[in-house]
């Protein structure tokens, strides 16, 4: 391979090179045609220099990677320069086939064969020549308003619309610190989907892009769907019914995807959908080696060849961690990005983390939010309360080199398990699902045997988990995270923990006591507000109570283990003042997911959901089970 040294920045008096209707301004650090400003990204305009330099001579592949990034530099070099030259060739109206101004040498480099003209700019001011300036008047936005065009409210017709917003990585950051760095002259571009009624579950992004921007993949009727951005109709994948968190492979010919049970992929162009392996995951990325990460309900991250076979444990939990979500893997794939939770269902108890894939050696980068992503402009993004953020990153040393701004305000995401809906292409698209404001709250109401529905007077909140007394009463909730009691008669709402992390209330059959999940085991306090919560069982896994049986002697609840994963265990009970538990005992564990365990009114049978025929069936069995 050739290699030629290049020098650094030119700083010989010659201000602007022109070739056909463009001019470089080396000084002002512009390209410009027919005298109007054109905007283009920091790597193509680089390489455009480092051709200009040495007109006619090949510069290899090589010579633009110490150009463009520094030894060690954790880079999927070969797509990313491929990924440059394409967005400069497009912005010159140049071609691959017919190239006027660069031309490819296979397995080479690039050359500049236009005719290169140099100008001396400040020869031409002292003849009283006017300097060319930016037009900006066909173009929707300035360096100045660049942040305006990104953050504009994306009106759409109902909250089951995605909206697609094609916009620089770069620019986002740029825009808004004001930097000098010269923005991509990119459309806005808007378009409404419509996805179902099942949009912004707690798994990952409904909707997603392909690698190189320009399909679109979307999860509707919990079916997986693509189109092209440049073509009007959108067409099934085969074989993905109960599809969750579609990812691309890294080439974009196929996409991985989770059914209850299962992972699958499924090839872009159709053909049946492949199982590669037995798993509960809500989330996923396809490494460059061929090597898929997942996340699980709880507990480490795991990995899966593309191929199929056994799921390994990739990550491995901290002391206080109970879950690892939403990989990513890195350019390269020497190392991870991932989000470490040490509360199951609180995303701000999140840190993104950074792993080598080499030694396994991890760095906390951030705390609070969630959904971490690298993108190729140098940039660390996140979600925190529904808005994106975004920070200058160096990959190489694996930190940060600047502060978070906000960047993206009102992406849909869920609280509970720190998803969102939003996904990245490597050429700097995003797509992403607005969020309404007060999407996440929700009315208390009752639904009387006619299917009528008739709404509490209580004011709507972040309402999750609603238990009725015995005596109607009542309710047993949660809102942010700690258990409250509301009576619906006087509308009174009463809060009785305060320590956040708190869910899945279930009162005593007197009423008198709730018992709840919260962080090392369940607990159970009066309904009355009076005292302190007590602890009922300790467990490093989380457990959820479910069902008292009618006599209060048995609760069914459910035990999330990150090897079996979610099991069905009862436990003997004495809820007084005291507040005592018998030794646990394991009622049904298998490597499927059976959950919402619920006693018969007479406590002879056990209804509970289990995700052994692939998708969630309701099974009863008798309780005790003696095997009949």
């Amino acid at each position: 391979m050739e290699n030629h040294a290049r020098p650094g920045p030119i700083e010989d008096p010659v201000s602007t090179l022109q070739f056909g209707p463009f001019e470089l301004d080396l000084r002002r650090v512009e390209l410009f045609k027919d005298g109007r400003g054109i905007r283009l990204q920091e790597q193509p305009f680089q390489i455009l220099r480092l051709l200009l330099e040495a007109p006619g001579e090949v510069v290899t592949r090589e010579d633009i990677r110490k150009r463009l990034w520094p030894d060690n530099t954790i880079v999927e070099f070969d797509h990313s320069i491929n990924a440059a030259v394409t967005r400069l060739r497009e912005v010159l109206r140049d071609s691959a086939e017919k190239p006027r101004y660069v031309e490819t040498l296979p397995r080479r480099g690039y050359r500049f064969i236009g005719r290169l003209a140099q100008i001396d700019r400040q020869a031409a001011a002292a003849k009283g020549d006017a300097a060319p300036s930016i037009d900006t008047s066909s173009r929707p936005s300035d360096a100045n308003s660049a942040p305006e065009s990104t953050r504009a409210r994306i009106l759409i017709s109902s909250w089951l619309a995605a909206i697609i917003l094609v916009a620089s990585a770069s620019a986002w950051y740029y825009g808004y610190a004001k930097s000098a760095l010269m923005a991509p002259t990119q459309l806005l571009l808007r378009l409404d989907i419509d996805l179902g009624k099942e949009v912004g579950r707690f798994g990952g992004a409904d909707v997603i892009l392909s690698p190189d921007g320009t399909r679109l993949v979307y999860v509707s009727q919990s079916r997986l769907f693509t189109r092209r951005l440049d073509q009007p109709n959108a067409a099934e994948l085969p074989g993905t019914k109960g599809a969750l968190a579609p990812f691309f492979s890294p080439d974009g010919h196929w996409v991985g995807f989770f059914t209850p049970g299962e992972l699958k992929k499924v090839s872009i162009q159709g053909g049946p959908a492949i199982q590669l392996c037995k798993i509960t995951g809500y989330g996923g990325s396809w490494g460059d080696d061929g090597n898929i990460i997942v996340t699980p309900a709880l507990g480490p991250l795991l990995g899966v060849s593309s191929s199929g076979g056994v799921s390994t444990e990739v990550t491995e939990l901290l002391p206080g961690e109970v879950a690892h979500r939403w990989p990513q893997v890195l350019p390269g794939g020497k190392a991870l990005l991932f989000s470490a939770y040490t509360s199951p269902l609180r995303s701000d108890s999140v840190s993104t983390v950074m792993m080598s894939l080499v030694d396994r050696m991890r760095k906390t980068l951030q705390r609070g939010g969630t959904y971490g992503r690298y993108l190729p402009s140098g940039h660390l993004v996140y979600i925190s309360k529904g808005t994106l953020f975004a920070m200058p990153f160096d990959l190489a040393r694996m930190q940060s080199t600047g502060t978070s701004i906000p960047v993206l305000p009102d992406v849909a995401y869920n609280a509970a398990y720190g998803s969102a809906q939003i996904d990245f292409s490597r050429t700097g698209a995003l797509v992403y699902q607005s969020r309404r404001p007060g999407s996440d709250l929700k009315s208390l109401q009752w639904l009387h045997a006619a299917g009528k529905a008739e709404p509490l007077p209580t004011a709507p909140g972040e309402y999750l988990f609603p238990r009725l007394s015995p005596d109607g009463k009542r309710l047993a909730l949660t809102s942010a995270w700690d258990i409250w009691v509301y009576e619906w008669r006087h509308d009174t709402m009463m809060r009785l923990t305060f320590s956040g992390g708190h869910s899945y209330p279930v009162w005593s059959p007197d009423g008198r006591y709730v018992v709840f999940a919260g962080l090392g085991g369940m607990f159970w306090i009066r309904a009355d507000g009076a005292g302190k919560p007590q602890p009922l069982t300790r467990s490093q896994n989380p457990q959820y109570p479910w069902s008292v049986t009618a006599d209060g002697r048995r609760m069914a609840f459910v035990e999330a283990n990150p090897e079996m994963g979610a099991n069905l265990w009862t436990v003997p009970l004495k809820i007084d003042d005291e507040g005592v538990a018998g030794r646990p005992e394991v009622f049904l564990q298998t490597s499927f997911d059976e959950e919402h365990p619920s006693f018969s009114p007479d406590g002879r049978w056990l209804a509970y959901t289990s995700t052994e025929s692939g998708t969630y069936q309701v099974y009863v069995r008798a309780f005790p089970d003696k095997g009949g």
